[in-house]
C-alpha cells in the first residue's frame, strides 16, 4: 500500500501549478456525441466533466504524461481544467461511485494530495477491462459511495482542495484497476470537439524504447505555422493505450493536414498526417539523422 506521506511525495500532480485561473470569455465548441468509435481502436466513450461555457480542455503546458515546461513537476496522471471555485463537475459516463471523500483511499493505496475526490466505476468496460474516472480537488462532493450516477449528472463542484495552487478539476481515466498507476490518456477517451480529431504517435529509438520528455510540434501545412506543441510522456507511471502504444497525443486538432516533428540532438523524427473529425489520427514518425540527406521540413 502507498502511505499518505509517500503519496504526497509521488502523487502531487499540481504542486507547482500556476495560480492563474483562466475563465472562458466565450463558449467552447460542442463536443461530438458519445459513444464514438469511427475505427476499431477508438474509444471516445466519455463526455467532458465540465460544460462548454467553462474551460473544459486540459492545460496545454501540463497535459497527460508531462512533467511541465521546466521539467520540474510530477509526471501528470490526468489533465487539469482550471475554473473558478463552484463550477459544476459532471460524471463523464454512467456508473457507480466507488470513492467520494477527502483523499483517495482504497485497500491498495491512500493518496491525500487529491483533496476532495470522486472515483466512478463505469457501467461499461473496454476489451474485458473495467473503466474508472476520477475527479479531484473539489470544493464540494454531491454524491456518496454506492450511488449510481448518470452521464452528465452533477457530482461535485470545482475547488482547490489538496495539493494545488489554484482551483481546477483534475480528471483521470483508469483502465483495468482503480489505481494511481493504472492511468491512460484522457484525450483518447474523451470526445473531441466538433470539427476536430486527435493526433497520436510514438517516438522511439532504434532499440524500440521510447524517447521520453521530447518536445513534439504539429505544423499546419495550410499556414506553415506551428499549431500545437506537446511532449512525449516523461517517464514511468503513465500508460500507453493497449492498441495504439502512443507516447504523445495532441487533443482537439482542427481537421486538416499537419507535419509533426521532434528533434533530439542530431536525430529528427517526422511524419505527415491528415486529421479526420472524431478519430484518433495516427502519425507514423520516421527517423533520420543529420548525416542523412533527407528533408524533414514541410
Amino acid at each position: 500500500a502507498i502511505s499518505a506521506s509517500d503519496a504526497e511525495a509521488n502523487a502531487s500532480d499540481q504542486q507547482n501549478q500556476t495560480a492563474t485561473t483562466p475563465t472562458s470569455e466565450h463558449w467552447n465548441p460542442p463536443s461530438l456525441e458519445v459513444p464514438l468509435a469511427r475505427q476499431p481502436f477508438d474509444h471516445f466513450w466519455f463526455i467532458r466533466p465540465v460544460t462548454s461555457d467553462h474551460t473544459n480542455y486540459g492545460l496545454s503546458w501540463y497535459l497527460f504524461g508531462s512533467n511541465g515546461p521546466a521539467n520540474d513537476l510530477r509526471i501528470h496522471h490526468g489533465i487539469d481544467m482550471p475554473n473558478p471555485v463552484g463550477v459544476p463537475v459532471h460524471a463523464a459516463g454512467d456508473g457507480t461511485v466507488v470513492v467520494a471523500g477527502h483523499g483517495f483511499e482504497t485497500s491498495e493505496e491512500t493518496i491525500t494530495a487529491y483533496g476532495n475526490v470522486i472515483a466512478i466505476e463505469h457501467d461499461f468496460g473496454y476489451e474485458g477491462q473495467s473503466l474508472y474516472t476520477l475527479y479531484a480537488h473539489l470544493s464540494a462532493i454531491l454524491v456518496k459511495p454506492g450511488d449510481h450516477v448518470a452521464q452528465g449528472q452533477i457530482i461535485g463542484l470545482i475547488g482547490a482542495t489538496g495539493q494545488v495552487s489554484g482551483p481546477h478539476v483534475h480528471f483521470e481515466v483508469r483502465v483495468g484497476h482503480d489505481r494511481y498507476n493504472s492511468v491512460h490518456n484522457p484525450v483518447l477517451w474523451m470526445a473531441p470537439y466538433v470539427g476536430t480529431g486527435v493526433i497520436a504517435g510514438r517516438i522511439e529509438f532504434d532499440t524500440g524504447t521510447t524517447v521520453n520528455d521530447l518536445t513534439v510540434d504539429a505544423i499546419s501545412l495550410s499556414t506553415g505555422q506551428t499549431a500545437f506543441s506537446t511532449s512525449t510522456y516523461a517517464g514511468t507511471g503513465v500508460n500507453a493505450d493497449d492498441n495504439w502504444h502512443e507516447n504523445f497525443a495532441f487533443p482537439d486538432v482542427p481537421v486538416g493536414q499537419y507535419f509533426v516533428k521532434a528533434v533530439f540532438g542530431a536525430t529528427t523524427w517526422s511524419g505527415q498526417v491528415d486529421v479526420q473529425e472524431g478519430m484518433t489520427n495516427w502519425v507514423e514518425m520516421e527517423r533520420s539523422t543529420a548525416d542523412e540527406n533527407s528533408s524533414t521540413s514541410p
